[in-house]
């Protein structure tokens, strides 16, 4: 496991202090103004209005991606200032790791789209994942860290087949394969319907191509990897193991979502409830080369313990899917908030201390539990910061399909993490885990709460 350097710390702090208004979900212009330093009080500014630029650099770590960087780019329209929070906003986001994942996006939102009620979404997906884990199907999917572990890695540029030292030794990329979306379209619609209550319809198209093998200049080694172990075995939709080159898969589906949010605040709820009932499905009349269909239950509950600043939180997130589905989407959840390149159980979007998409199957059940502790709470400049350290854990388990027949008991990790929140919108979290059943262990450096 790597570790971020001193240099990495002081990058990461520098954007997190003095650029984080702009990476807020709705940040507020006045946000990135210089604060009022004189001690009378001085009148309200007038809204801002029409465009204005906002921008952020990115900056992530996590044990299984590697260091992230990148920048991402706002361009918000105010209208006549009337708008909340804004008429538009255009976000370009450029970002990549070490360890060859890319997200980059063009997103658009619109709250109240052409004077309605409805809030449109668009976002346009460049996703690469060059190492996208597979460790099987199923929660009996066993791993077995040394069959792609090498000391010693400088003997693989020679041979990337034997590692010395290591006798089990099946091959550094082993565990995974090649994947790459182009293009991702996210297209969302939102509405109120009562109170707390929220309708969403979507569409989603992406076009991935698939590597099952590396060449000699990412040290790929000549026997099969565990992705094409269970392809030449019948477990893979649209693989049969004997691909030498690129396989391309065209997806599409229609969502629908019903969501009941009674959160205090979005980014930092301290209590109130997040639950959504999501249903998709592709079909070739929706343009998707395979016919399936998935449903996703997410429920999220948050309150204080003791007091305001104890909060106790907890989300359960449950998935099926059904039908021809492509191997690599049964990683992956529904709902509104979930964003394609996130992957599945494990990592540092679902299970933390367990590897990058551990469990995968046809269905999964995903429960995360955390204590959080707001310890500390001050303003310097007028900019409040607030201190919270957590304690977390989580568990997950996935089937290989619907007649729920995988034995083994559920993955789990624990762990603990800090919390910087500027304005407690804006938060800074780093998180380190633990999973004793598998006997790894997973550091992140991330921004939000995990939710």
């Amino acid at each position: 496991m790597h570790h971020p350097t001193p240099t990495t710390w002081v990058v990461v702090l520098t954007a997190a202090l003095f650029a984080l208004p702009a990476w807020a979900q709705e940040p507020p212009p006045e946000a990135v103004e210089a604060p009022v330093t004189t001690a009378a009080p001085t009148p309200a500014e007038p809204p801002r209005t029409g465009w204005n630029v906002l921008g952020l650099p990115l900056v992530s770590f996590n044990s299984d991606e590697g260091f992230g960087y990148g920048a991402r780019l706002m361009l918000v329209d105010s209208g006549d200032g009337s708008q909340r929070p804004y008429r538009y906003s255009v976000v370009g986001q450029f970002f990549q790791s070490t360890r060859g994942i890319a997200q980059h996006r063009l997103m658009l939102d619109a709250p109240g789209f052409l004077s309605s009620s409805w809030r449109l979404g668009v976002n346009l997906g460049l996703l690469n994942d060059r190492f996208s884990p597979y460790f099987g199907l199923g929660g009996g999917a066993a791993y077995v860290s040394a069959f792609d572990a090498c000391a010693d890695r400088k003997a693989l540029e020679s041979d990337p087949n034997v590692c010395p030292g290591n006798p089990d030794f099946r091959g550094l990329r082993y565990y995974s394969f090649d994947q790459r979306t182009f293009p991702s379209v996210v297209l969302n619609a939102r509405r109120p319907l009562s109170g707390p209550w929220q309708v969403a319809l979507g569409y989603r198209f992406r076009l991935t191509s698939i590597r099952t093998r590396y060449g000699a200049e990412d040290l790929g080694q000549a026997r099969d990897s565990r992705v094409v172990e269970d392809a030449r075995a019948g477990l893979l939709s649209g693989l049969n193991g004997e691909e030498d080159g690129e396989s391309v898969f065209r997806t599409a589906e229609v969502t629908a979502s019903l969501l009941l949010d009674t959160r205090d605040n979005e980014p930092a709820p301290v209590r109130g409830m997040f639950h959504e009932l999501a249903l998709r499905g592709a079909s070739t009349v929706t343009g998707s080369a395979s016919n399936y269909w998935g449903a996703t239950a997410n429920l999220r509950f948050y309150h204080p313990v003791v007091s305001e600043r104890l909060v106790a939180a907890f989300r359960l997130f449950v998935d099926v899917m059904g039908g021809d589905v492509p191997f690599f989407h049964l990683s992956s959840f529904g709902g509104v908030e979930w964003l394609d390149g996130w992957g599945g159980i494990g990592g540092v979007y679902t299970a933390r201390g367990i590897l990058k998409n551990r469990l995968q199957g046809q269905a999964k059940a995903l429960a995360n539990g955390e204590l959080r502790w707001n310890f500390l709470s001050v303003s310097p400049w007028q900019q409040r910061l607030d201190f919270t350290l957590m304690a977390f854990f989580d568990a997950g388990q996935a089937w290989t399909d619907l007649r729920f027949a995988d034995g083994g008991i559920p993955r789990y990790g624990g762990g603990g993490g800090l919390r910087i929140a500027w304005q407690n919108d804006f938060i800074l979290r780093v998180d380190y885990g633990i999973s004793p059943r598998d006997g790894t262990t997973g550091f992140y450096l991330d921004f939000g709460h995990l939710f």
